[in-house]
């Protein structure tokens, strides 16, 4: 799915890491995120090698991807996604999440039988259910992760997205937008 914007931002001149990281049902929650601030400290330390700006770094992913990108946006720096590399800079400059999940739980009761997909999460994704670590599930669900002094962020969500509904992302939108100092763009089709 990503793979036509990322030749099209190489074609116009950007840097472009195409991270990798492991997967449920084989890998449970904080593993992604851990193998994403990984890609984030390699790129920081190897972009000036390949002509990129170490101090400038965006990200970008979509479904899944998506929710990591909003979440590795708004944990810079957390050593409890970090282990064994907590003084490593892995801030961002810029996300851009395409339809991710926002709020595991769906605090906001915006989707009904949303609960279907907390079950899904907690078979597959997460090490236990929300009841047996309410905290885990907080940490992993970028709404609950707002802040002040996140980066810039371009939200894109498609109105007929039947995985990830339309109002999901217009509330984490408007949250963000209410905590963040930073502008917060956001792109429906």
């Amino acid at each position: 799915q990503a793979m036509p914007l990322l030749m099209h931002m190489a074609s116009c001149g950007w840097v472009v890491v195409d991270a990798d990281y492991r997967l449920s049902p084989g890998a449970r929650m904080p593993d992604h995120i851990v193998d994403v601030k990984r890609a984030i400290a390699w790129t920081r330390e190897h972009a000036a090698e390949y002509g990129g700006d170490p101090g400038f770094i965006a990200v970008s992913g979509g479904s899944a991807g998506g929710h990591l990108t909003s979440l590795l946006a708004l944990t810079p720096n957390d050593p409890a996604f970090q282990p064994g590399f907590e003084g490593v800079d892995t801030q961002v400059q810029a996300a851009v999440p395409f339809y991710g999940k926002y709020d595991f739980i769906d605090r906001d009761g915006l989707v009904k039988g949303s609960h279907g997909f907390t079950e899904f999460l907690a078979d597959k994704v997460m090490p236990c259910s929300p009841p047996d670590d309410p905290a885990l599930w907080d940490d992993a669900s970028p709404a609950q992760r707002l802040r002040a002094d996140a980066p810039p962020f371009f939200v894109l969500q498609g109105s007929y997205d039947t995985l990830i509904f339309v109002q999901e992302a217009r509330a984490f939108v408007a949250k963000l937008r209410a905590a963040s100092q930073a502008p917060v763009a956001y792109a429906e089709q």
